[in-house]
């Protein structure tokens, strides 16, 4: 949908319902964006893509993620390139969006790089190539490419770029690229900053919302409680919304997981810990979040990561499948994210 039909759409709403309008760049409060990130990255047959959709409408989502993935050999590399068994097929990307918008959810489509050799502290957000003119020629087509699948296949938001830290000076060739994205597609835009370096982007004013991955430590041991977790957030929260209207722009999350394993609240960027499942912290971790964040006008949605693997109470990964955490999200995404589960009272938000 382009963005003069979603104006259009959203305007009808609120005539039915007796609503107010949106502003240039703002969503209205009860089309808040509760998402979730399918989370594949290859293929996937029709009749898993038709259940993991029916599962996560069950959720109360209104929107997907679907991810598109192309490789870096490694941070020095200058062509970023499709890589066989970890880049779905263009086929196959169409085909996930036009069952999701079959299936009435909204899509947002998330163009991402993945670094194949990484030493240490390596990852996309520290690339640093010979020649960043090939690089910006190479990342061009990457995104351009996604771009036209967005506008011929109906996505409803598009990413121009994640975590890619050491570009986000690079002003200039970030306005040209956003400038021509916009000529192809009509949609919503948005950049999706890493959580601890999304006020050196220069680059705000040119998207339409201020994306924000969201791996924050929100524990200080493995056993905090929700009340300890909904305090840390409370904190981090005050500030992005007080830097969210400076910007004049809304936030969402383009990513917000833990780890079901012990001490995924402590570090909930490193899934690679060797420690054993832990649901309940999951649980415990997103009641806080959900806690924080209920009635937030500054935010204008988010999407949890992900919906992958076949989940369980024994598994360690960020999915919430069959795990407790999917019943805090159904609840919060049932009230619009404007009110608590549990029936927990909320923090002071100013």
């Amino acid at each position: 949908m382009n963005t003069r039909l979603l104006l259009l759409s959203l305007l009808a709403a609120c005539a039915a319902g007796g609503g107010r309008p949106a502003q240039a760049n703002k969503l209205v409060d009860h089309w808040k964006i509760r998402g979730v990130a399918l989370g594949h990255y290859t293929e996937i047959s029709p009749s898993e893509l038709k259940r993991k959709l029916q599962e996560i409408k069950e959720l109360n989502a209104t929107h997907v993620t679907v991810v598109a993935q192309w490789s870096m050999k490694d941070v020095r590399d200058e062509r970023i390139a499709p890589r066989k068994g970890h880049t779905t097929s263009d086929a196959t990307l169409v085909r996930m969006i036009a069952q999701a918008k079959a299936m009435g959810f909204a899509v947002h489509l998330f163009p991402m790089i993945d670094v194949q050799k990484r030493k240490p502290l390596e990852w996309r957000g520290t690339i640093k190539p010979a020649s960043w003119e090939r690089w910006w020629q190479s990342y061009r087509r990457f995104i351009l490419h996604y771009a036209t699948i967005a506008k011929r296949s109906g996505a409803d938001i598009f990413c121009v770029g994640s975590e890619l830290v050491t570009t986000e000076n690079q002003t200039q060739r970030w306005q040209a690229l956003i400038a021509e994205v916009r000529r192809r597609y009509r949609g919503q835009l948005l950049y999706s900053a890493n959580w601890d370096h999304y006020q050196p982007v220069t680059f705000w004013q040119h998207v339409d919302l201020i994306g924000l991955t969201a791996y924050y430590t929100i524990a200080k041991t493995n056993d905090d409680t929700a009340e300890q977790m909904t305090q840390a957030w409370g904190e981090i929260r005050n500030k992005l919304v007080a830097w969210s209207r400076r910007q004049k722009r809304r936030l969402l999350f383009t990513e917000v997981g833990y780890p079901s394993l012990d001490g995924g609240a402590v570090n909930p960027w490193d899934y690679t810990q060797n420690t054993y499942p832990d649901p309940e912290e999951q649980r415990r971790a997103y009641v806080a979040f959900a806690r924080a964040w209920s009635g937030v006008d500054e935010l204008a949605g988010v999407f949890f990561w992900d919906w992958y693997g076949k989940g369980g109470l024994k598994d360690r990964r960020y999915t919430a499948r069959n795990k407790p955490a999917a019943q805090v999200i159904r609840r919060w995404f049932a009230a619009g994210l404007s009110s608590l589960p549990l029936g927990s009272p909320a923090p002071n938000q100013r």
